[in-house]
């Protein structure tokens, strides 16, 4: 008997060391279809952002206005004030958030005084013609002490700071993302100096990697702020809205290519990934806001245990003393649903892999994340740091393509001469500002008085040479002609600006492209530890050609079917079937036999004895001579 032939499976380094698939985040996301969707959803996300902060931002609210109008009792003024201070309070988040970028708001008298009347005194005293007297500000009924506490405050409004404005509606192109890389590799900025490397990647560089990540907290931070009101928690939630919406459609389609891609080593076209994601939109839309819903009903709870709280007596002894448990168990829910949103990725990447509904996508992403934290943790930990190299060095690339761009043009022959004067750095004044492009492209404009519209020492663009260059300052331009930009030189800045924008898109776009992509591949390795599943099995559509979840592809109809391995020992015999065989061609066709009858004695004899039977149906003629030893039809055996 021969033995079989036993071959060993073959081990791989998806098996041994399966974080090792994190180290094909730079090669799965820097696919253009990728870049494509990325870039696509910075846009749109950017541009419901502006519109919402459009909508509801409004006019900063002041003292002494309509809405606080109040008597001359002291009691009905101080309540005016604390309405005051709320509002005030409630404006400065709305401003940071949804304020115009360009906003020249500025620290007042409203925001430093704590009462009404020290802020009559800070007024009175900041007057700069006349200022108030000790003895005019003791008529107005201030004490000596508030007074005393306005002088030292004072000194704050000489030269108030400009108030934060725009965090959520700046576009993606005028973003501070620290320094450009390309100067910063090469010695042109002080940004690693003194210790300055950690700085820059845990304040910048890391932020930049997790901005997807980032821009969908932050709502949520700023929606349980306390000085947070009614309009401001709903302006907030829009702001939510807007980025789940936005990134349940293209960071779905991006984790859908890069499961398939990692899993199966195969790659969806953009029709394939947005057929899926819009199949699955309200799977991918719900999931993180499930957790949400949860939060807000227990806040509705809450709210109202709170009007019973409100009842003297009862409310302290029977309602809080007995009940104030359950307000516990409620805010611990509350913080374990919240902490659990850093699983939000694995929400999308669930969906894209497994083909699943909301539910089950928000139940594998919390269980993923308390079950096995340390692995969550030591994951993202690993992707961070190899993505913090890859994106430096993307940006490096970026920024050094830009500016290879123009010194390659700036190069011509006799272009910078008095004669001509055509040095192309004009056509980058309409630059992005994000990542310093803007700096690095202007860097070498030397106005005629000798400055240079960006500081030679801090890296910074000059605003007061800034817009000399630009034409702004019509003193400037009387005196040096030669300096400021003609219509045409705008012009064709901005058509340059154009490209480099969408450059600049495509650049911005691999950060979140890692983002999505890293989240698929570390959802496939959690589910590997987890649930043991493989990191092979991926769900597939039939319209994507494949036979379904994890299974084994199915060959087209009417192929042949796969062969199979062949064996040394054995011999391969066909089958036996069940199907009967085939039928003969229909050349001979026999006439029925006629029953049997015993043999005649003589030939004379009669051909049968017996009772009569019914005649049987005439023979079909036959088409062939009868075959010997066989008798003709009609005849008699024997004659």
């Amino acid at each position: 008997m021969v033995e079989d032939k036993v071959e060993p499976r073959e081990v791989s380094w998806r098996q041994r060391l399966p974080w090792t698939e994190i180290f094909q985040g730079f090669r799965v996301a820097l696919d253009f279809n990728k870049l494509l969707l990325a870039a696509a959803g910075i846009v749109c996300m950017a541009l419901g952002w502006w519109l919402l902060a459009v909508l509801f931002h409004y006019s900063r609210p002041e003292w002494n206005a309509k809405d606080y109008a109040y008597t001359n009792e002291a009691e009905s003024k101080d309540q005016a004030w604390r309405k005051f201070k709320s509002d005030r309070q409630k404006w400065d988040l709305m401003h940071a958030a949804a304020g115009p970028v360009d906003s020249n708001e500025r620290v007042d008298a409203g925001d430093i005084a704590e009462s009404w009347q020290e802020y009559t005194a800070l007024t009175e005293l900041q007057k700069a013609a006349t200022p108030a007297t000790e003895a005019e500000l003791k008529k107005l009924e201030i004490k000596n002490d508030v007074i005393a506490r306005a002088r030292q405050k004072l000194s704050g409004l000489k030269d108030p700071r400009i108030k934060e404005a725009g965090n959520l509606r700046t576009w993606p192109w005028f973003e501070d993302r620290g320094p450009n890389p390309y100067l910063m590799l090469t010695g042109q900025t002080t940004a690693w100096e003194h210790g300055g490397f950690w700085d820059w990647l845990l304040k910048v560089e890391v932020p930049v990697l997790l901005e997807p990540l980032v821009k969908m907290v932050r709502p949520v931070v700023l929606f349980f702020h306390p000085h947070a009101g009614p309009l401001n928690s709903f302006y907030f939630l829009l702001v939510l809205l807007v980025t789940v919406v936005t990134w349940a459609i293209f960071g779905g389609a991006i984790t859908r290519i890069a499961a398939v891609q990692v899993a199966r080593q195969e790659k969806l076209t953009l029709p394939e990934a947005f057929r899926f994601t819009t199949k699955r939109w309200l799977s991918f839309v719900t999931a993180p806001l499930f957790p949400l819903a949860l939060v807000l009903f227990f806040l509705v709870v809450m709210i109202v245990f709170a009007f019973f709280h409100w009842i003297p007596v009862f409310g302290d002894i029977l309602v809080d003393g007995i009940f104030w448990p359950v307000m516990l168990l409620l805010g611990l829910a509350m913080a374990a649903f919240l902490v659990g949103l850093v699983g939000w990725p694995l929400m999308s990447s669930t969906v894209s892999t497994e083909g699943t509904d909301a539910w089950e996508a928000v139940s594998r992403s919390y269980s993923y994340v308390y079950q096995a934290p340390w692995n969550y943790l030591g994951y993202w930990l690993l992707g961070l740091a190899y993505g913090a190299v890859l994106i430096l060095f993307v940006g490096f690339m970026g920024s050094f393509t830009v500016y290879l761009s123009k010194w390659g043009v700036s190069q011509a022959p006799w272009l910078q001469t008095k004669a001509y004067d055509r040095d192309p750095s004009f056509l980058f004044v309409y630059a992005p500002t994000s990542f310093g492009w803007r700096e690095l492209t202007l860097k070498s404009v030397q106005l005629q008085d000798g400055s240079f519209v960006v500081d030679q020492q801090t890296g910074k663009i000059n605003e007061e040479n800034y817009k000399k260059y630009m034409g702004a300052d019509e003193t400037y331009a009387k005196d040096h002609p030669r300096d400021p930009l003609s219509w045409w030189n705008k012009v064709g800045a901005v058509m340059v600006a154009f490209w480099v924008w969408l450059f600049f898109l495509l650049i911005l776009g691999f950060g979140y492209s890692y983002f999505w992509s890293v989240s698929a591949i570390i959802y496939l390795l959690m589910r590997k530890k987890v649930d043991d599943a493989e990191m092979d099995e991926v769900y597939l559509e039939e319209d994507e050609g494949e036979a379904g979840y994890a299974g084994p592809l199915t060959a087209p109809a009417g192929a042949p079917p796969a062969p199979s391995r062949p064996s040394t020992s054995l011999t391969m015999v066909e089958a036996p079937t069940l199907k009967p065989p085939a039928p003969t061609p229909p050349a001979t066709v026999p006439a029925p036999e006629a029953a049997p009858s015993p043999a005649p004695k003589t030939q004379s004899a009669p051909a049968s004895e017996g009772p009569a039977s019914e005649p049987s149906p005439p023979a079909p003629a036959a088409t062939e001579p009868p075959k010997t030893g066989q008798p003709a039809p009609g005849e008699t055996p024997g004659t």
